[in-house]
């Protein structure tokens, strides 16, 4: 009786075992596709450069500029995230920002970007006398974004002139408080706000071959804002506190496919001019180079002209963005 027992048990044993080492291979050869589905979808199918660059909003596309494409390297059934830093350094401040976005399925793009600057000099009278004094100020904005492509793609249907076209909404809020530019405007009786929303259009189409043999990049934005100086100094302002449609452009030329050169133009609102403070139109002109798909860098000289108090602000523009 014993004996037979025994020998139950050790079947039961080996069998128990054998439904272990069953499971644990089922376990196995389920997982296997279920990582190569992950490393798929977390994946970068699409050419080199095709994401562009982190832009000075957090969404994808130039310097200055977002593009109608979308964040990363994902193909339709890819996800891609991004992160990046820039500093734009001009005469009388810089601004830093740090900024992440990801793309889905290359349809939707969701972004944030943290901004923040120290203002570095006073403005001074005729007399020589502070007028303003700024010396030290903080500006800088929270950026949520969210793109949408509507239709078309930018590189892949290179037969026709159909460009891809997108639609993106930014919601910009001052983070500053205290001592920082936007309460100071608004103690001067500027009436701007620390917070608003962005609603613009974007249209990109690659030419192949189409400037001299080489790959040309055309885009056009149409921006709905009543931001001053991208909401840096608010939004809204005196008599100007309701939004305009601004233009924006850019162009590129692929001199390799890991290289572009290009320019871009941001037109801007002038809300302030009532409270006596000007702005210019942003321009810059620009180097990217995209040694592989997970790191590009950007150097860029901006021309910003006139910013609120201050002239001829004019620097340069550093990008350096991490594709993951």
């Amino acid at each position: 009786m014993n004996h037979q027992k025994h020998k139950n048990d050790r079947k039961v044993s080996v069998l128990n075992r054998r439904k272990c080492a069953w499971g644990v291979m089922l376990g196995l050869a389920l997982s296997i596709p279920m990582a190569a589905h992950a490393d798929d979808v977390m994946g970068k199918g699409r050419f080199l450069a095709t994401g562009g660059i982190q832009s000075l909003d957090g969404a994808a596309g130039g310097g200055i500029n977002p593009w109608a494409v979308i964040a990363g390297y994902g193909t339709d059934q890819q996800i891609n995230p991004t992160a990046s830093f820039t500093n734009v350094t001009l005469p009388d401040f810089s601004v830093n920002q740090l900024a992440v976005s990801v793309g889905i399925y290359n349809r939707l793009e969701l972004s944030y970007a943290y901004q923040t600057g120290t203002l570095g000099s006073n403005v001074y009278g005729p007399n020589g006398t502070v007028a303003l004094p700024l010396d030290g100020m903080k500006i800088g904005q929270h950026i949520f974004g969210a793109k949408l492509r509507l239709f078309g793609d930018a590189v892949y249907n290179s037969n026709n002139l159909l460009p891809q076209v997108a639609i993106g909404v930014e919601y910009k809020k001052d983070v500053t408080g205290g001592n920082s530019l936007v309460p100071a405007l608004q103690s001067l009786g500027a009436g701007v706000e620390d917070h608003g929303t962005d609603v613009y259009l974007s249209a990109t189409k690659v030419l192949i071959g189409g400037f001299f043999g080489y790959n040309w990049l055309i885009n056009g934005n149409l921006r709905y804002t009543k931001a001053n100086e991208t909401g840096l100094l608010g939004f809204g302002g005196v008599n100007h506190d309701s939004a305009h449609i601004k233009p924006e452009f850019s162009t590129a030329v692929l001199l390799r496919p890991d290289v572009a050169i290009g320019y871009e133009y941001k037109g801007m609102s002038n809300n302030l001019s009532d409270a006596g403070l000007k702005q210019s139109s942003w321009q810059d002109v620009f180097v990217a180079y995209f040694p592989n798909k997970s790191v590009s860098l950007a150097l860029a000289f901006a021309r910003l002209g006139n910013v609120g108090p201050y002239t001829n602000q004019n620097g340069v523009y550093l990008n350096g963005t991490l594709t993951f």
